[in-house]
């Protein structure tokens, strides 16, 4: 569809005269020209000027801030639509590596609305399960391994796993709830704070229809039995990367079933290794989707 500068004007709330401004001084736009110079403008054109607006009347940017972010963002589409291609010609690991370095490299500059515009094309052009399982996921883990190999800092990582864990529970309210399916409860224990691969988990339990409740990492025993019984929880799923939190985390299930015998524990991480019995039972072989699929049909559905 095709806007004058009158209707842009209007629909949009900004002077028409700040329009041409915007144009002629700081080229922010290229609006089409008829063949009596009249400007017409396009889709793309009114969005960039709505976001030109919120950035200068919302956030207080001076006008070529905005202009400039609105470039980068420009860029940042044209690469990445540019890449696609090659990311569909090889569906392997370098169908993604490029998205996962730029949009690591973004969130390691604390460039946030730059990694907001690439999640957004990023899900427009591969889909969710490419977006969450594959880019998302990596990144959370590359910067956990860039951290404990001292080249990121505690900020960085704090700043990109809360970005990416937002990010993705942003979906937690988009999937229905399928009321015939147990309700569940997911979280790291006391003292495990890495909770990319229950965040992952638990995504893919929200969208077969379950209802989670997500507690995240580090979470403390109390109020734990309180919030089983009176949220009617039947599903307990606890993830662990450190091997050492092992022993501590039977002793928390085993309280935990003391009075809730019917009570399915599902159990996930590389934390849990040489799992004696009747421990073992719980613990998902690894973290492909298929295996939680299995379990899923066998487990859950049986309720």
């Amino acid at each position: 569809m095709m806007y004058t500068i009158r209707q842009a004007s209007t629909l949009l709330g900004i002077p028409a005269v700040t329009i041409r401004a915007w144009e002629t001084r700081y080229g922010a736009i290229k609006p089409v020209r008829t063949e009596g110079g009249y400007r017409l403008f396009t889709d793309k054109n009114m969005e960039d000027l709505r976001f030109l607006k919120i950035q200068t009347d919302e956030k207080g940017m001076t006008i070529s801030q905005a202009v400039r972010m609105l470039k980068e963002q420009q860029d940042l589409r044209e690469q990445l639509v540019e890449s696609k291609p090659e990311m569909d010609a090889y569906p392997g690991k370098q169908a993604h590596q490029d998205m996962i370095d730029r949009l690591y490299d973004s969130l390691s500059n604390f460039r946030t609305e730059q990694a907001k515009t690439m999640i957004e094309l990023g899900f427009s052009m591969y889909g969710y399960d490419m977006m969450i399982y594959h880019i998302l996921f990596s990144v959370m883990i590359k910067v956990g391994t860039e951290w404990e190999e001292g080249r990121a800092s505690v900020a960085q990582e704090h700043f990109i796993t809360q970005f990416v864990t937002q990010r993705c529970l942003s979906f937690f309210h988009l999937f229905p709830v399928d009321e015939r399916l147990p309700r569940m409860l997911a979280l790291c224990p006391t003292g495990e704070h890495h909770q990319a691969g229950l965040l992952l988990f638990s995504l893919f339990l929200r969208k077969k229809g379950a209802d989670v409740l997500y507690l995240g990492p580090d979470t403390p025993e109390d109020g734990i039995q309180k919030i089983l019984q009176e949220q009617h929880i039947r599903v307990i799923c606890l993830s662990l990367t450190d091997p050492k939190l092992m022993e501590q985390t039977f002793a928390f299930i085993d309280r935990l079933r003391t009075s809730n015998l019917e009570l399915e524990v599902v159990l996930g991480g590389q934390g849990f290794q040489d799992v004696p019995e009747p421990y073992a039972a719980w613990v998902l072989p690894s973290d492909s989707q298929v295996e939680w699929e299995n379990w899923f049909q066998d487990r859950v559905l049986r309720f």
